[in-house]
């Protein structure tokens, strides 16, 4: 057992992020640490900037971590659910994700907003915890275990 460098929450020895607010733990002084990003973008890009998956597609969620790395998350509904009871539209299926964990719901202007519904591990974007957030293309969530990486509709 070890507590988060950040908020002092119990965590498993072998934790590299906090489940609770979900800061790094890893030594970062150590010569052998290296940070490597989820999703880089290429030099010149801007931020916002369609780098993702290339061809026809709409707004989606491409999850990235664990054994289904690379299953993608249509958002086409005005909401979409996103939690581990089975009548959720993103189904991810792990005891640190609440049943109704959060919702992605397309604003008045198109873009994707994600919502917490008070989830008892709360929801990240781009490493902080968030209430709400609008998202753009390249934005990493985080939901329990799970990060998935948003990419905006091809034009």
């Amino acid at each position: 057992m070890m507590n988060c460098r950040r908020c002092g929450e119990i965590l498993n020895a072998n934790a590299n992020f906090c489940w609770s607010c979900g800061a790094n733990q890893s030594e970062s002084s150590a010569p052998d640490t290296q940070a490597v990003p989820v999703v880089s973008f290429p030099e010149g890009s801007a931020r916002g900037v369609n780098t993702g998956p290339k061809g026809s597609h709409g707004d989606e969620l491409v999850l990235v971590t664990g054994l289904e790395a690379g299953t993608r998350f249509e958002l086409a509904a005005s909401i979409s659910s996103a939690g581990r009871d089975e009548k959720c539209e993103i189904l991810l299926d792990d005891i640190s994700v609440s049943r109704i964990h959060a919702e992605f719901a397309r604003t008045a202007n198109g873009r994707i907003a994600l919502r917490d519904l008070n989830s008892l591990n709360g929801t990240y974007v781009n490493g902080s915890r968030v209430e709400s957030a609008t998202l753009g293309s390249g934005d990493e969530v985080q939901i329990g275990k799970y990060k998935l990486v948003f990419w905006e509709a091809s034009k």
